[in-house]
């Protein structure tokens, strides 16, 4: 990981026209080592992120494949040299990270590929980047510009809710199924004090608290999943406090297991390890 990506100012062109009630489709990826999107500006309103392919990680660091999660910061240095901390053993240094970046920047959320989201961007300076890939000094981020008239625009209807909520270091999930639809779309809102992100897994109908914490107490060196996960978790990346996200995924009936491994801001502990998750049932 370099210690800062620097990224030269740039003349910000003029904000391309767009209809007063039209959601822009910003495609988002990773092309070999850089990180892409469709649009360059665009006016403050509700935009819709779409996700191609992105940066794989090596097997020595997890494996998988990166998100890609968008950011609004005038300090873009200080916030990347900041990152690794919170991928290291040392719980201080973690938490000092959080705390850090949740100063100096508001996120609004990240995907994989294939996923779409919408959210409402404020006028500001952004980015789209890969944390993981930001860290292992892979992708480099891109940066775009939000300016101009407000669109007028409606973030997509959802069919179900979730939410962050509580003090620093009491955080919590809460979960709602508006109606009795399909869920299609759903909301994740960060109405708590510090940044979070969610894990969504399929589970036996009758999983509950107690065999997560067994799980959470076993032995790292298991591997697979527990025997009561049903499917590949859905994964959405960082939302800051006051964020609210519509997001393209179909959540199929049966019970589901939230949550957010982030390190608090307190003392650097996972949050799920301080009980914010949360296990519900679509119907």
């Amino acid at each position: 990981m370099t210690a800062a990506i620097m990224v030269a100012a740039v003349a910000v062109p003029a904000i391309p026209a767009q209809a007063a009630g039209a959601i822009p489709q910003v495609d988002i990826a990773v092309s070999g080592l850089a990180t892409t999107i469709s649009q360059t500006t665009m006016r403050p309103g509700v935009v819709q992120f779409n996700v191609g392919p992105t940066f794989p990680i090596p097997d020595e660091a997890g494996g998988g494949t990166d998100t890609i999660s968008i950011v609004r910061t005038d300090a873009l240095d200080q916030v990347l040299a900041a990152l690794p901390g919170a991928f290291g053993d040392d719980p201080a240094a973690a938490a000092q990270t959080m705390r850090t970046v949740h100063a100096l920047s508001t996120w609004y959320g990240g995907g994989h590929e294939g996923d779409a989201w919408q959210v409402y961007l404020p006028p500001g300076n952004y980015y789209a980047l890969g944390v993981q890939s930001t860290v292992l000094a892979g992708a480099q981020p891109v940066q775009f510009t939000v300016a101009g008239q407000p669109r007028s625009a409606k973030i997509h209807a959802v069919q179900a809710a979730l939410w962050a909520t509580g003090p620093v270091g009491q955080n919590q999930f809460k979960f709602v199924q508006l109606g009795k639809k399909p869920v299609n779309w759903f909301a994740f809102r960060n109405a708590a004090h510090e940044i979070h992100f969610v894990d969504i897994t399929p589970v036996a109908p009758k999983t509950n608290a107690a065999d997560f914490q067994e799980a959470l107490s076993s032995d790292p060196g298991n591997q697979g999943p527990p025997s009561w996960v049903r499917g590949e978790p859905f994964a959405f990346d960082v939302v800051s406090p006051g964020v609210r996200v519509a997001i393209k995924h179909t959540l199929a009936p049966g019970r589901y297991l939230a949550d957010c491994f982030i390190p608090s801001e307190t003392d650097g502990m996972p949050h799920a390890l301080m009980g914010m998750y949360k296990f519900f049932t679509v119907k």
